[in-house]
C-alpha cells in the first residue's frame, strides 16, 4: 500500500497524510493535521520545511524509520 507523509526533517516526525486504495487516494489523519503542523517548534523559522512523500510501507521504512526517525505519528 502506498502512502503520503509530510515529515519534519528536524524532528524527524511524521504524520500519513493520505492511503493509496486502487487509483484513489484517501485522505487519512486529517483530524490531526492542524495540531501536527502546530507543534512544529521550528515553524517560524525562515528555512522551515516539511518533505512530503508518496512512499509504499517498505521504502519509508528503509528511507526514514531505519535511518533514525524517532517518533512514529498515527501510522
Amino acid at each position: 500500500m502506498n502512502r503520503k507523509y509530510l515529515v519534519d526533517t528536524t524532528t524527524r516526525e511524521y504524520l500519513c497524510v493520505a492511503l493509496q486504495k486502487g487509483q484513489e487516494w484517501t485522505p487519512n489523519n486529517q483530524d490531526s493535521l492542524p495540531e501536527f503542523m502546530d507543534s512544529r517548534s521550528n515553524k517560524n523559522q525562515p528555512d522551515f520545511e516539511l518533505v512530503e512523500g508518496e512512499y509504499n510501507d517498505n521504502t519509508f521504512f528503509e528511507k526514514w524509520i531505519r535511518n533514525g526517525t524517532n517518533f512514529l505519528f498515527r501510522y
